[in-house]
Formats: C-alpha cells, sequence, structure tokens
C-alpha cells in the first residue's frame, strides 16, 4: 500500500505518464531500452496533422518541479469518518467531503473517478498578497534529486527547492502550486465536462495562459466578467467592482452538449407581457428584420399591415425570414403589428415555449454580490464574518444550471466556506428529480484566534466544540444549509448528508515498521494494521481499484474468518487465514453463481509467513483449472 508507493516514487520521471501513453498508442515508436524515437513519432502522424516549426509557451521556475509533483504518488490513506458517516443522513449519501491537501485529494480521485466529473468549479486563492497564500510542499527532494529527475542546473534546483520551502507568494509559486493541481483535474474532467475558475487581476492574465497549456488553447470557451459589488472601493485610484471565471471545456467540439442556455433572468421575464389576450400567455416580440448581406430574393415582399398600409423592409435591410415562413407565423397569430396594427411586424417569442437565453459574458450583479455570500453565511451561522469574501449560492448555481444535468457529479477542489456543496443541495431542491452530487476537497488549515480574518471563525468552532480547522467551517455550512433546504422543502426526498474522510499521512512510527518490516520474518505485526485501522485499509483499496468512496464491502464469512468482498475484489486483511479458510472459499466459489471475484488481495503485513502464501496460491491454481475456468488474480500489497 504505501511501501509499494513509496518505492514506485523513487524511479518516478516528470515525463513519465506522458510516455505511458505515447507507449499505448505509439508503441512503435519506442526503442527496445525504452528511448522514444522523435523521428518516426513525426512519421507516423505527419499525414494526420500540421507539424509546427514555431510556437510559444508558458515558462515559469518550478514548471518541471509542478509536473514531477503531479506524477508522484500520495502516500496518504483515505480514512473513513465512521461516527459521522454511520448517522442515518450520511450512511447512504453520495455526497463527498475531503479533509485533506487538494494535491493528494485529487490524485485519490483519479483512481476512481477518472472522466466522471461533469463540472469543476474553484475559487483559488488570488495571490493578492493578502489573502495569505504561501507555497508550501511536504516534499523532500534533494538538490541532487531535482538535477537528476528535471535535467536541470544546480543553480535552477536550488531556486526552485528556495520556492517548496520558504513559503514564497510569488508569481512563479503560486503558477507551480495551480499548475500541478490543473493536469490532475482535467483528467477528472468527462468528455462533455467543463471547469470554472475564479480570479481576479492579479493572477487572471497569468491563469489565462496556466489553462491554455493545461487544457489547450482551443478548448478555452469564454472569460466571464461577474460583477461583485455594486460600488467600487472609494479609497481605489480605479475601483474594481468585478471578478474574472475562466471557463475552459474538456473537449472543444463538445461546446454545444457542454454548455447550455441559462434560464431567463428576472429582467428579461419582466419584458413579457400579454398585450392582446393571447391564450399562450405572455410574450416578448422580437424584431423582424436583418442584414441585407446573406438575403435571398424571398425575403424582400411586401407585407400588408391590418390597417390597411402597404410596406417594404427598411432601406438597406430585409424581412429576416422567407415569405413562405412569415405567412405561417402569421396564420399562427404569433406576428404582432402594434397596438394600431400600423407598426412593422415583429415575431411574438412565448415565456412558455423559451428554452432559456443565450449565456452572456458579462454575470451583472443580479447573480449575487459578495455582500450576498457574506449575508448568507451569515444568516446560516448566525455571526459575522466566518469567511471572508464567500461566493454567493446563486453565482454557483447559474455554473451548475448551464454546465450540468440531473444527475452529474460537481467537483470542487478550494471548497473554503461550501458554496458549492450548499448551490448543488439548493439547486437539486428547486429542480425536479436533480439528483446532482458534489464532491468537496478542503485542506484543514489550522486557524488562529491572532489572525484578524480567522479570529471569528476559530471563535464560532471553539463555541460549537468543533476542531478549530477551516474544513469544519465547510462541514458545519453544509449541515445548516441541509437543515434549512429541509424544512423549505419537507415533501422532498433529497440527499442532503455527505460522507466525510480525512487524507492521513503515516506518522513516522509507522513509517519506520514499513520500512523495517521483514517478509521472511515468519510473524504478522498487527500493530501496522492497527495503525492504519482495517476502515481506512478498505477505503483506500476500494477507492484505488476503481470503486470510489461510496461503496460498502460486504463481510464474508470463511469458516470464522472474515474477508471483504465487493464485485470483482475480494479482500484479505487480517491475519488468520487457514486451510479451513480457503476450503470455505474454494466451496463459495463453487456453490454461489454470484460470487466470483477476479482478484484475491492481501494485506502483506498481516501474511509474512510464507506457507500462507504458497497455500493460497497452490489453492488458486486448481480453481482456475477448474471447470469453472476462473481467472483469478492474486497480489499481496505492502
Amino acid at each position: 500500500m504505501i511501501k509499494d508507493i513509496l518505492q514506485q516514487n523513487e524511479n518516478l520521471d516528470p515525463n513519465d505518464k506522458q510516455l505511458s501513453v505515447l507507449r499505448e498508442h505509439f508503441p512503435a515508436c519506442f526503442a527496445p531500452d525504452g528511448s522514444f524515437d522523435l523521428q518516426r513519432f513525426k512519421e507516423e502522424i505527419a499525414d494526420k496533422t500540421n507539424l509546427l516549426q514555431e510556437g510559444y509557451e508558458l515558462r515559469f521556475l518550478g514548471k518541471s518541479y509542478a509536473k514531477l509533483i503531479a506524477s508522484t504518488e500520495t502516500t496518504t490513506v483515505i480514512q473513513p469518518n465512521e461516527a459521522h458517516n454511520s448517522l442515518p443522513e450520511n450512511n447512504q449519501s453520495e455526497n463527498i467531503y475531503i479533509s485533506g491537501d487538494n494535491l493528494d485529494g485529487l490524485k485519490h480521485l483519479l483512481k476512481s473517478y477518472n472522466g466522471k466529473i461533469k463540472c469543476i468549479y474553484i475559487d483559488p486563492p488570488y495571490n493578492t498578497g493578502s489573502d495569505g497564500f504561501v507555497y508550501q510542499d511536504k516534499f523532500n527532494y534533494t538538490k541532487e534529486t531535482l538535477q537528476e529527475k528535471l535535467s536541470v542546473s544546480e543553480e535552477e534546483a536550488e531556486r526552485i527547492l528556495d520556492l517548496t520551502k520558504r513559503g514564497s507568494a510569488s508569481h512563479s509559486a503560486w503558477l507551480m502550486f495551480m499548475y500541478s493541481r490543473l493536469i490532475l483535474a482535467r483528467d477528472l474532467l468527462d468528455k462533455d465536462g467543463v471547469i470554472f475558475i475564479s480570479i481576479d487581476d492579479n493572477e487572471q492574465s497569468n491563469l489565462k495562459l496556466l489553462c491554455d497549456d493545461v487544457f489547450g488553447e482551443e478548448s478555452f470557451l469564454s472569460t466571464i466578467i461577474w460583477k461583485k459589488r455594486s460600488s467600487p472601493d472609494a479609497r481605489a485610484t480605479i475601483g474594481s467592482i468585478h471578478d474574472y471565471i475562466l471557463c475552459y471545456l474538456r473537449v472543444r467540439e463538445n461546446a454545444k452538449i457542454s454548455i447550455s442556455k441559462m434560464p431567463l433572468g428576472l429582467k428579461r421575464i419582466a419584458s413579457f407581457s400579454n398585450p392582446d389576450n393571447d391564450p399562450r400567455g405572455p410574450w416578448a416580440s422580437v424584431d423582424m428584420t436583418g442584414m441585407t448581406g446573406r438575403a435571398t430574393k424571398d425575403q424582400y415582399f411586401e407585407v400588408q399591415l391590418p390597417s390597411g398600409r402597404r410596406i417594404t423592409p427598411p432601406k438597406g435591410r430585409s424581412w429576416g425570414l422567407a415569405e413562405a415562413t412569415f405567412k405561417d407565423l402569421l396564420k399562427d397569430k404569433r406576428i404582432w403589428f402594434g397596438v394600431t396594427g400600423d407598426s412593422v411586424p415583429r415575431i411574438k417569442n412565448f415565456l412558455s415555449e423559451s428554452d432559456g437565453q443565450v449565456v452572456p459574458s458579462f454575470w451583472d450583479i443580479e447573480v449575487g454580490s459578495n455582500d450576498e455570500g457574506s449575508k448568507e453565511l451569515f444568516d446560516l451561522f448566525e455571526a459575522p464574518n466566518i469567511f471572508d469574501s464567500p461566493k454567493p449560492v446563486s453565482l454557483v448555481k447559474r455554473i451548475l444550471e448551464i454546465s450540468s444535468n440531473a444527475n452529474d457529479t460537481i467537483l470542487d477542489f478550494f471548497s473554503g466556506s461550501a458554496t458549492t456543496a450548499h448551490a448543488v443541495m439548493d439547486l437539486n431542491s428547486s429542480e425536479e428529480q436533480s439528483k446532482r452530487k458534489f464532491i468537496a476537497v478542503q485542506l484543514p488549515e489550522v486557524l488562529s484566534p491572532d489572525v484578524e480574518s480567522q479570529k471569528n471563525a476559530y471563535q464560532f468552532l471553539k463555541q460549537n466544540n468543533l476542531p478549530s480547522t477551516l474544513d469544519y467551517v465547510g462541514m458545519e455550512r453544509i449541515k445548516r444549509a441541509a437543515t434549512k433546504i429541509k424544512d423549505e422543502h419537507p415533501e422532498k426526498e433529497l440527499d442532503l448528508g455527505f460522507r466525510h474522510y480525512i487524507l492521513a499521512e503515516p506518522v513516522q512510527n509507522t513509517l519506520d515498521k514499513l520500512e523495517s518490516f521483514d517478509k521472511a520474518g515468519m510473524l504478522a505485526d498487527t500493530t501496522i494494521l492497527d495503525d492504519f485501522g482495517k476502515p481506512t485499509v478498505l477505503a483506500t483499496w476500494l477507492n484505488a481499484d476503481g470503486y470510489g468512496l461510496t461503496a460498502e464491502a460486504q463481510a464474508v464469512d470463511l469458516a470464522g474468518y472474515t474477508a471483504y468482498h465487493y464485485k470483482k475484489h475480494l479482500y484479505l486483511i487480517d491475519g488468520g487465514f487457514s486451510l479451513e479458510s480457503m476450503k470455505a472459499l474454494i466451496q463459495k466459489y463453487d456453490a454461489e453463481g454470484g460470487f466470483n471475484p477476479e482478484n484475491l488481495v492481501l494485506f502483506g503485513y498481516s501474511f509474512p509467513d510464507w506457507s500462507i502464501n504458497e497455500m493460497i496460491e497452490k489453492n488458486l491454481r486448481v480453481l482456475n483449472d477448474s471447470e469453472k475456468n476462473l481467472k483469478i488474480n492474486y497480489s499481496v500489497r505492502y
């Protein structure tokens, strides 16, 4: 488990992931020694694409290092919060809240949710100098290791290490921080997926170039301008009243599928009326004329108004539709000539038939403001300034309305005050048959009463006997929002709970045990399993094997020994598996048609005795050679 990962990471290079993709699709371009033949690759694709000899790219100190840490496997384990997860409102929930570094969280999620996330919304640190962002990581690379892995000079290796160790807030540090996370986030999006990223002027231009690099320039959809406050700061020379929301597609060709029209706003709805008492209800009229550039001959016809006057299109314009289409609309009473019947004809669009409106690139304060976001938190917590500049629920709801459908999964790996989770639940309550799910990831940053921006949150958590870490602000917000939504919609069956998991790094004492464990020692080290806990091993393995974080393994009794089964995997975690247990397992394979796990996985620290392993392997060979023609894979994890 952890020991295997540590050994794997030692031999890792930054481009291993990219090379594995090339090796899968272009095996002929690799020599027997593993080297990549670039000239052969060019020949392979020459007739399929244009090869550019020139180009530009975003370059910054630490870019290769960011690729390296994105490729490094996480050594954290997934620890279920059993007390929380067992509560009635949570034990069947498909919503997930992860407390941990989002770099580790994304790596775990990729094992089960690769290509399964429809929408990602993140509100990362803006690196303003006052938002508390500093780059720090837990990787203990030496200068010599970085020189070897990144092929950089001694001076550059020293500069990279300086960025990672001294808590830098430079542009390069921020880009390094974001790049590694966006590389991982990209692979979580499904083919119709979209990512939205909030940012301000400080890093907007850098983020745009960074996303062009990660997602591809052709996948850029729009930079949305969001009016976050009604008036500028009077102390500023030019007071900013907006933020940006960058929007990128996973696959550019799927834009029409990825983004739908948004619901009509209140101002637009107010523009509908029914002056002619049309039984189809309120309507709004649109101009029936168009520019002459692409007009055909049948768009220049004479129209007789109800008043008796005859008109043709205004000079320099044509009708925006053919004469036959006009006659059909006229017959269906969809043409409006004004109250007196003497106006230039306009087309009636009915509110009841509207499928929404095209998403504009400017979002007015109608979709919420920072002040509204703060008020929402105040109403829930009954305490001021719990979180600095939270996004309003209505803003995130608009993002979800245009980019997700009823059963999609939404990810926010900078969860903060959990606005996204709140928005998902709120949207589900307001739409019929909506069952969107959220995954939230938040670093459990320790709050301090001595930091002005953290003081109120710290005091609130202490008063409510909660741990004084930022993730508990988010979780408490979800619980309180869920109570409010349930009170407002008592008739609806909604998923208003969530499963909680903590990403835990093994303590040094456990790492020492893993390092010193002797596979040939004949005695199991039960303290290693105790250090992790069986629920943690199960949750980590189920996710690593692609089953996600809501999978529930079933206990299987094998002559007094308890194994754990889920779909294609059977897990043996405790020691004490005997020959009688093996016989019971064989009997179960033979007698139960629905029991057919293809993978038998052992927790190696519980099975050091080679004779047990040999007994299992021998009996599995017999099973595989039986009439049932089974193909059972056997592995031991450390």
